[in-house]
């Protein structure tokens, strides 16, 4: 049995980053996954990739329960697409479609409506819209994206990969 010091020292030892982010996508009842946070899976990002990694896993092992909109295809295929890559396109699309626990919620007129309010109130593309109208209309409770200065969905937390690096 550790000593009342040993115990002390352990809980005043930091979290690690990857330790933190692990906690908080698992906590969530629902876990948001913009097309951003792929992109970087998909591309082998460094230092990002760990944390994707991490998180995919958990979905895999059905620990967290995650979506992305079907948007995402669109947002990750345009620049293969554009660079004359079927195959790599072809590839991804693949992948996504069918990784394990992974939905891929399709946009209605209702996830299109909600996206017109969204991007009326926070301005900001199409694709961001329609990806935070999706996460509201499937009451996701976290929505973890990169790269981007959203902070806080009203009923919805956000959380962005680089402030767990």
């Amino acid at each position: 049995m550790p000593s009342a010091g040993a115990a002390r020292a352990a809980a005043a030892r930091p979290v690690s980053h990857r330790a933190r982010f692990a906690e908080r996508v698992e906590e969530a009842r629902l876990v948001h996954v913009d097309a951003r946070v792929l992109a970087y899976h998909l591309l082998g990002r460094e230092p990002l990739v760990d944390l994707t990694r991490l998180l995919l896993e958990r979905v895999r092992g059905e620990r967290v329960r995650a979506q992305s909109s079907v948007v995402s295809l669109y947002q990750l295929l345009a620049e293969p697409y554009r660079r004359g890559e079927a195959a790599a396109a072809a590839r991804a699309a693949r992948y996504l479609s069918a990784f394990p626990g992974l939905e891929l919620v399709p946009v209605g007129i209702e996830i299109a409506r909600r996206a017109a309010q969204v991007r009326a109130r926070l301005g900001g593309s199409a694709g961001r819209s329609l990806q935070i109208a999706t996460a509201l209309a499937e009451e996701a409770d976290l929505f973890l994206t990169e790269g981007s200065d959203l902070r806080r969905i009203v009923g919805m937390e956000v959380a962005n990969l680089e402030d767990f690096v």
